[in-house]
């Protein structure tokens, strides 16, 4: 029996078996998973150098130059570009299609490791990182909140950030925005000439004290104490009362002598304007396995902190 006859005789069946198919169909379209964002590793790596205080023309000799010649002899490069700007050089490297990128990106890293001696000591170490989509943020958000923007920052960066970071499928957080916290330490040039110090010489004594650093161990039976000292700055007064240097007299020289020691904001280079209220802070999340379909909708119960609305 063909199955034209079969249909025509027994059309009932025909409809069950069809209607059967049309309800698997469907189920197993609802268990589909797809990716919003797939992963495409495009074969691009850069090397990102931060040179503090260093003007362009400086960056593009002392670093960009040595890291362009360092990666140009890695294989299957397509183009090597580099970027120099005021204390920071950006080094993109191109590779062929048919490169893995994972390999190209473990070159790219033996070969800035063998001119890392050539670098500028000041330099920070290079940052090798490679493109990929799926690392991309797939939800922005914006906070406000009633309370000081500077108090408010902190509170977002100590308890909600941490919060959000134990999600499941949340690869990165992202802070933009907001008042953060910063000390700064304004130098009088008249007084320091006059004490005979330099700038260089008053960084270096504060770097060198704000250390918490460990002293020796204490043994009490069976156990092991670890001692450590805390040298760490805990208040704006303990930074003011810095010895930095002696005068010939042989007296303290504190830092308070020399600069004035102030609690104030960070410079606001991104500004993030919501229902034009400016301590907004946009947090950018980056998810990994959590961008199918299924993962677009955070956990609701997750994202709820007291005292902010989000």
């Amino acid at each position: 029996m063909t199955l034209t006859e079969l249909s025509i005789k027994r059309p009932t069946l025909i409809v069950v078996i069809f209607s059967a198919l049309a309800v698997l169909g469907v189920f197993g379209f609802n268990q589909l998973k797809y990716e919003l964002l797939p992963k495409i590793s495009t074969p691009v790596v850069t090397i990102t150098t931060v040179y503090p205080g260093a003007s362009p023309d400086e960056v593009e000799t002392a670093v960009t130059k040595t890291i362009e010649d360092a990666v140009s002899g890695i294989d299957k490069i397509s183009t090597v570009r580099g970027s120099s700007g005021e204390g920071v050089s950006f080094v993109t490297v191109e590779f062929d299609l048919t490169a893995d990128v994972n390999i190209a990106l473990q070159d790219a890293q033996r070969k800035v490791n063998e001119v890392l001696n050539q670098l500028p000591k000041d330099a920070k170490p290079p940052v090798i990182t490679k493109f990929a989509l799926d690392e991309l943020p797939v939800l922005r958000m914006g906070v406000t909140s009633s309370m000081g923007s500077r108090k408010f920052y902190q509170f977002v960066k100590d308890r909600v950030q941490p919060r959000l970071s134990k999600l499941s499928g949340v690869g990165e957080i992202t802070l933009v925005g907001g008042d953060e916290r910063e000390i700064r330490v304004n130098i009088d040039a008249a007084k320091l000439r006059s004490y005979g110090l330099s700038v260089l010489q008053v960084a270096g004594t504060i770097k060198s004290a704000n250390l918490d650093f460990p002293t020796g161990k204490i043994k009490e039976g069976d156990n092991q104490y670890i001692v450590r000292v805390a040298g760490k700055f805990t208040s704006t007064d303990d930074l003011r009362r810095l010895v930095v240097g002696r005068t010939r007299q042989g007296g303290d020289i504190t830092l308070a002598d020399i600069a004035e020691v102030e609690d104030a904001l960070r410079d606001v280079t991104e500004v993030l304007d919501r229902r034009a209220r400016p301590e907004t802070i946009r947090r950018e999340l980056r998810g990994r396995e959590r961008d199918r379909a299924e993962g677009d909708s955070p956990d609701r119960k997750g994202l709820r902190v007291p005292e902010c609305q989000v």
